[in-house]
């Protein structure tokens, strides 16, 4: 009998790491959606509300008469509208001539969407506050001010279906989505972060026809493994039957599986361990089986885990293919003989209920 291991990395979410949702940089200016985790799927409206200080516009309109900051904001409005802008872009690595850098590798990134709003100003809605300083992301000076009333601005945009789910890293490949709110002149712009996950595919009726795959060494170990179904939501638990059948009694020192999230952009890919479970037996003491059986739970994590996303090409200016989806690895690790690699068929992580 074998003793067993699990493992578990932190589920990776599709942001990767906890982020502020304000961007640090820029206090003064407040963006806020109608989901307070910034978490969306593809396809939904996404509403949210603005706050800038109109000593913020004063300044940054380059205001040198003595009109109020409202004055100024209502004579430029129609002409310099406050912009909001869902941005999206996906980075990847591709090999080029060794000579280009140190590891032959080139970074590009290509945009996956540019959905645009005007930000509606709310006259009746002016703040009163005081504020001690101003500054914009681009700015290194501290600028003292007075009181100062805020303009209340609301803006509203459609997420278009068929966009990759978000995925971040410190380096390539990735998928980053950001609000992004432009103000008079293109170079002031204050950002933040956005999650955007599928729903996946539409279900049918699941039924438990039992999915099963094998692989055969040259010593004649077989190994099989076994599902009850290939469609799971976010937060279930996917129970995987194995066997092995060793009819020359060759030493096994472990069996090990592992549930590992794919993610493809380009000729990218991101590869992510969800769980997993090892299982190693004693080959100094005992006599190996001609048949095992063992039965591991490997779990899926909940939302934000990212939907099963088909082969798909994206992009604005240059198409590249995405592609998401989640396998099952089986390792048989044989003493002085021939290791046996399975991966089962995908299985499909979906939303839809």
């Amino acid at each position: 009998m074998g003793n067993t291991t699990n493992s578990n990395s932190a589920p990776p979410s599709p942001t990767g790491r906890v982020i502020d949702r304000q961007n640090s940089a820029t206090k003064q200016i407040h963006i806020s959606t109608n989901h307070a985790d910034g978490f969306y799927f593809t396809g939904e409206r996404l509403t949210g509300t603005v706050k800038i200080p109109t000593s913020f516009l004063h300044y940054h309109l380059y205001n040198k008469s003595p009109r109020t900051s409202i004055d100024l904001f209502n004579t430029r409005s129609l002409r310099n509208p406050i912009i909001i802008e869902l941005v999206g872009d996906a980075t990847y690595s591709a090999e080029v001539d060794a000579a280009a850098d140190s590891d032959g590798h080139a970074t590009h990134k290509v945009n996956l969407c540019r959905q645009r709003s005007i930000v509606t100003i709310n006259q009746n809605k002016i703040e009163t506050e005081s504020t001690v300083s101003l500054f914009s992301s681009l700015d290194t000076e501290l600028i003292p001010t007075n009181s100062s009333s805020v303009l209340n601005g609301t803006f509203q945009l459609y997420i278009p279906d068929g966009l990759p789910p978000s995925l971040s890293n410190n380096r390539a490949p990735s998928v980053v989505y950001t609000l992004e709110l432009r103000l008079s002149s293109s170079r002031y712009r204050y950002q933040i972060p956005i999650t955007l996950n599928t729903r996946g595919s539409i279900l049918h009726t699941i039924t438990d026809i039992e999915l099963s795959d094998s692989a055969i060494n040259r010593n004649d170990i077989c190994l099989r493994a076994y599902l009850s179904r290939n469609i799971y939501r976010p937060g279930e638990q996917i129970p995987v039957r194995i066997n092995y059948s060793n009819p020359q009694q060759r030493f096994v020192r472990s069996i090990t599986i592992r549930l590992v999230q794919f993610y493809r952009i380009h000729n990218d890919q991101n590869r992510s361990i969800l769980d997993g479970k090892e299982w190693t037996f004693d080959i100094l003491t005992m006599l190996p089986p001609r048949q095992w059986t063992g039965e591991a739970h490997l779990q899926l994590p909940s939302q934000p885990l990212q939907a099963s996303y088909s082969t798909n090409s994206v992009g604005t200016t240059q198409r590249i293919e995405c592609e998401l989806d989640y396998r099952i690895l089986i390792n048989l690790n044989e003493k002085k003989g021939d290791d046996i690699n399975l991966t089962l068929a995908p299985i499909q992580v979906t939303y839809q209920k």
